[in-house]
């Protein structure tokens, strides 16, 4: 159940910011990231301003020149350069992918020996569900596709968040989880009392997104579920149950797990979203594992075959993309 973090006890609160001032003495985010963050808001700034920025991170040139030549957005011409990616694929497009994976550098955290939770899988539902949320969007028109993306990768920065500042406690969460079967947000709550939304959304806040953004993290998990999609939180809280729905979890391999999976109805214009893609949502996972492939150093861990693909997952570049 989402609230406004103004109704939370005075232990709640006080815990949710000694978490957010830790994580942004952690995990400062690059300059490079922040600076995008501001010049796709600023209308006067052009996008060429965009391209001087990303150039300045040769890390992130690297990523960004890599995936744009992949299969993931197919161009026929060969892209060398950041100003051709960004007149190409769009500044909103260019900045998504630099905020992304600004995200993912700032949070390679230690690997964490709790088993059943797997910092890959996070990355992997993260981005699973920016990429839903980018055709859901495209589909009802409620918010632009680039930026329900970036909320999509966001939404569950907070878990990270929690895992970074309170490891031990996280070993309890995810103990309930695997071995006591209870929901994740029920044990959340048992142990540390507050919510990941919360602190996802302080963070974003932190960073100096703009409000819908923030709006969407604080708020994708309505207590009244998704009935229609109206805003950019609908969007990116009815993307979150299309993965769930399909066991692709955030941090667990659920996707032989029936009992594990989201049964929520979603609003029509989810599914039709999803439909008019070329191989449905098995396209949409073999797009997020492509994005990942490209803005990370190494191929990530993925959920088990369960599409009626073979068991070889090789860390090559996957052919399929998004209609």
């Amino acid at each position: 159940m989402t609230t406004d973090s103004s109704s939370l006890s005075l232990d709640a609160r006080n815990r949710l910011r000694t978490i957010v001032n830790r994580t942004t003495d952690l995990t400062p985010l690059k300059s490079v990231a922040t600076r995008a963050i501001q010049l796709a808001e600023d209308e006067r700034s052009a996008a060429m301003d965009l391209a001087t920025v990303i150039s300045s991170d040769q890390a992130l040139t690297s990523k960004l020149l890599k995936l744009s030549n992949s299969a993931y957005y197919g161009y026929a011409r060969r892209i060398s350069n950041v100003r051709e990616a960004v007149i190409l694929l769009g500044m909103r497009t260019v900045r998504s992918v630099a905020i992304s994976s600004g995200i993912i550098d700032a949070f390679k955290l230690p690997e964490f020996e709790a088993g059943g939770f797997d910092q890959d899988l996070f990355w992997a539902h993260s981005v699973s569900v920016g990429i839903v949320a980018e055709i859901v969007a495209r589909e009802t028109r409620v918010a632009r596709p680039e930026d329900a993306f970036t909320a999509g990768v966001l939404h569950d920065v907070g878990k990270l968040a929690m895992l970074l500042c309170e490891p031990e406690a996280f070993v309890e969460l995810i103990d309930l989880v695997n071995h006591e079967n209870m929901r994740y947000r029920d044990a959340e709550i048992a142990v540390f009392g507050i919510g990941h939304e919360h602190v996802g959304a302080r963070l974003a806040e932190r960073w100096k997104f703009p409000e819908p953004l923030v709006a969407s993290i604080r708020d994708h998990h309505p207590a009244k579920g998704i009935h229609t999609i109206e805003t950019m939180s609908d969007v990116v809280g009815a993307a979150n149950l299309a993965c769930n729905r399909e066991g692709l979890a955030c941090g667990f391999d659920f996707t032989a797990d029936e009992e594990r999976k989201t049964v929520q109805a979603l609003p029509p214009a989810v599914d039709s979203a999803i439909n008019r893609v070329h191989g449905g949502m098995a396209t949409l996972e073999e797009k997020a594992r492509a994005f990942l492939l490209h803005v990370t150093a190494r191929a990530p861990r993925w959920y088990a075959p369960h599409h009626g693909e073979s068991d070889a997952r090789a860390g090559d570049e996957p052919e399929a993309g998004a209609a």
